[in-house]
């Protein structure tokens, strides 16, 4: 009578958990694989953000004096395709996870290392952000500019880095199964 009336205070999910053997671990699993997806989609979106951020900074004078200037041209249009490069790799980036039924399994007792990782993601990506909007504003061409320019391209490069590092790490972490 004493484990009726507990399973009946419990909330929902708890009651199933404590029928079902294993279902905690399959819960904590599929928060691993919500977590993977969120981080991923934050990345993503806090680059789209900066690259709108430094889309709608042109004003038609400033797109002039970027037209009559290749050199800040070139520089400029390279840092829009490195972030769109970053974006679409961590959008199609290797899941922290891998499926029941799926060819490669994630050793699941090492994702926390690899959510660990992406937390450092997130945050360049957010520095991405801080710096593209500190860009908004500057005259183009000038030397503030220019170091804001290169501190960006910096910002997005170690992005770069880190989705790298993110795919070792899951390959050391998969093994191939029958």
């Amino acid at each position: 009578m004493g484990v009726e009336r507990v399973r009946r205070e419990m909330g929902i999910l708890e009651r199933i958990a404590s029928y079902i053997p294993g279902y905690r671990g399959y819960k904590e699993k599929e928060l691993r694989r919500e977590t993977d997806i969120l981080v991923r989609r934050k990345v993503s979106s806090l680059l789209a953000e900066a690259k709108d951020m430094l889309n709608s900074s042109m004003s038609p004078a400033a797109a002039r004096r970027l037209a009559y200037d290749p050199e800040a041209r070139f520089t400029f249009e390279n840092l829009r395709a490195e972030i769109d490069r970053a974006t679409q790799r961590i959008d199609k980036a290797v899941a922290g996870y891998a499926g029941l039924f799926d060819a490669v399994k994630v050793k699941e007792d090492k994702l926390d290392a690899v959510i660990d990782h992406d937390l450092s993601l997130i945050e360049r990506a957010e520095r991405v952000k801080i710096l593209a909007s500190e860009l908004v504003g500057k005259e183009v061409g000038s030397d503030e500019w220019g170091e804001k320019l290169r501190a960006l391209r910096s910002a997005v490069s170690e992005i770069d880095k880190l989705i790298d590092e993110r795919t070792n790490i899951l390959k050391g972490l998969t093994e191939v199964t029958d």
